[in-house]
């Protein structure tokens, strides 16, 4: 994974200049997860060489001012690098701007205007502490934020209406550009570096030991050490030269703000890594990182952060058009105590183009079958049922109520990708649960049944599903007009794998049937009193049979048996029931609950008496 990090920071430090200006490879974007979009600025004056107090003062978080907040974290204990902080609170965000300053300012033996206008500003935030943070506390309580969002406070100085930043000053800058080496060997109160040859460019040169590029190795306690358990030995495990540890610092800023996006709860990022092999095919991967650098609002855009594969504007949009020379990594992370905690919940090696075209191309397929377009929305509007990792996601949730399926939701999305087989049973157990909680609590159900459907059938085209268990189909039966619907809806290419034994049939139908007689019982008392003959969606053979029975005895009952033809046909497609011995419980279930999910694709005008609710 690092080698693919290691190769996107070269290509950033190959598109600019750093000789000038290295103080730009250490500064973060301090809103590069889109929760940070409010700047509050303790504003000073410069006048006649005296620095006065403005007030707090607000502005939107810009993109553009990046350099000018100079933003770069630092010690959990201690102050950020430089003054510049996300806001916790006001008493710890002033406290840790407070020891930037005294950081710089220890820093350097620079001794002119700038160093005496820093120092000054120092002093004041030192000794006027409590009125700057009544002043923050008020600012907050007037900013109107959405739900997770917070601010950056800042410092900044009035020069003749001239604003300037932390990132304009030239001392800053110096200070930025001082610790971009140094925060590689120093650390713990530790140097730790010696002559050696770095693990990456197996090159012979100075090497570091305290080179964490994703908070995954960790030399924090002395026991995690080989060799005397010595901090200042940690070159020696793990040596990396400064320009691999730029690099590799460089390509996880870019993957941070190009390549990472959000769904279904987790944060994930891809990692492009190609074998260039000449001129051309370094071009092809610039111009795939282009495509990427062009789509990297996908990290903070409302409508496409919460999904994966659902948004036809996605990573894996561009990853299908790339050619088969660059492959992909995929890595699912959540990162914990404010970032400084980085945990791999999920890596997926070598994604090629190929097989994400082949998810995609699925996709669409399931995507354009009508049983998933014009379903009934809010105010009589109708929708389109798309398919994304979110519709798995329904049934494999992490949450209080039904309990934590993360890694089963996450094993999933693995098997997708690397085309290993996923268990038909297990997965349509979980599916089937969800549903019969929503029953027996009598809510709305058709949308979470088409969830599951869509994901069993998008599953099931990539050749994914395991023990899925011998279709028997042997029934045959002659078309007429009376069943056409029935027959026609059974043999619609798009879907017709889905019916595919005459026993599924039968329990699908037995589903339309009972539904049909629930919406008469509605229309008649008010109520759905047969509702409760459906043993709470745990069927199997027997009670299909008997709310068949039952359920023709209370049409008859209500002398309203529109359904002669479907009588009919259950009971011929009942007659493949012993060929059908692998079916489980789960599954009869299942099928039941989509027949009454489906009924009305089976509605007509009343016909002589017939097949009319």
């Amino acid at each position: 994974m690092l080698a693919g990090v290691l190769q996107l920071g070269q290509y950033v430090l190959n598109k600019k200049d750093t000789g000038a200006e290295e103080y730009l490879q250490v500064i973060e974007n301090p809103n590069d997860k889109g929760n940070y979009n409010h700047v509050l600025k303790i504003a000073f004056e410069l006048e006649k060489g005296n620095i006065t107090y403005r007030g707090v003062e607000y502005e939107e978080f810009s993109s553009e001012k990046i350099n000018k907040y100079a933003y770069k974290k630092g010690s959990a204990r201690g102050g950020d690098i430089t003054p510049t902080s996300k806001y916790t609170d006001p008493t710890k965000t002033l406290n840790k701007i407070i020891i930037s300053f005294n950081d710089v300012l220890k820093s350097t033996n620079q001794n002119d205007d700038e160093r005496k206008i820093l120092n000054d500003i120092y002093g004041y935030i030192s000794s006027s502490q409590e009125i700057i943070e009544n002043d923050i506390t008020e600012k907050v309580k007037s900013t109107p934020l959405k739900k997770g969002e917070s601010f950056i406070i800042t410092v900044t100085l009035f020069d003749n209406n001239n604003e300037k930043y932390i990132g304009d000053f030239q001392l800053i800058r110096n200070h930025l550009a001082r610790i971009l080496d140094e925060q590689y060997y120093s650390k713990y109160g530790k140097t730790s570096k010696g002559k050696g040859i770095c693990y990456y460019c197996k090159n012979e040169s100075e090497v570091f030991g305290f080179v964490n590029t994703y908070n995954s190795y960790t030399v924090d306690k002395i026991g995690f050490v080989t060799g005397g358990f010595k901090q200042e030995n940690a070159w020696k495990n793990y040596p990396v030269c400064a320009c691999c540890a730029q690099k590799l610092e460089q390509g996880k800023k870019y993957i941070r703000e190009n390549l990472t996006s959000r769904f279904s709860g987790f944060n994930y990022f891809v990692i492009p890594k190609a074998v260039i092999r000449d001129a051309y095919d370094e071009a092809e991967f610039i111009k795939t990182l282009e495509e990427f650098e062009k789509n990297a609002n996908f990290s903070t855009n409302e409508s496409t952060k919460q999904n994966l594969l659902a948004s036809e504007k996605d990573f894996l949009d561009i990853m299908k058009d790339s050619k088969n020379y660059l492959n992909y990594n995929m890595l699912v992370f959540k990162e914990e105590q404010s970032g400084s905690v980085f945990r791999i919940l999920l890596y997926i090696e070598d994604i090629v183009p190929s097989k994400v075209k082949k998810i995609l191309r699925v996709k669409d397929e399931v995507d354009e079958i009508e049983l998933f377009k014009n379903l009934p929305g809010k105010d009589k509007t109708t929708y389109d049922l798309k398919f994304g990792f979110d519709k798995i996601r329904t049934f494999f949730p992490n949450s209080k109520t039904e309990g934590n399926f993360d890694k089963s939701f996450l094993e999933i999305l693995n098997n997708v990708f690397t085309y290993k087989k996923i268990s038909y049973r297990f997965a349509l157990g979980r599916m089937i649960s969800k549903i019969r909680s929503a029953f027996s609590r009598e809510e709305y159900i058709e949308s979470l049944v088409l969830q599951a459907l869509m994901s069993i059938m998008f599953i099931d085209k990539l050749n994914l599903l395991s023990d899925k268990g011998k279709e028997v189909q042997k029934i045959m039966i002659e078309k007429t007009e009376k069943n056409k619907k029935y027959l026609d809806f059974f043999e619609n290419e798009s879907y017709k794998e889905v019916f595919g034994s005459d026993y599924k049939r039968a329990v699908f139908l037995t589903g339309v049937l009972a539904e049909k007689l629930l919406n008469i019982q509605y229309k008649e008392r008010g109520s759905k009193p047969f509702y409760s003959r459906l043993n709470g969606l745990k069927l199997d053979k027997n009670i299909v049979k008997r709310i068949y029975t039952e359920a023709i005895n209370k049409l008859n009952e209500y002398n309203k048996n529109y359904y002669k033809e479907l009588e009919y046909l259950i009971g011929m497609y009942m007659l493949g029931e012993e060929s059908q011995r692998n079916i489980s419980n789960d599954e009869i279930s299942f099928y039941f609950v989509l027949g009454m999910s489906l009924a009305k694709h089976f509605n007509e005008e009343k016909k002589d008496g017939e097949d009319e609710e």
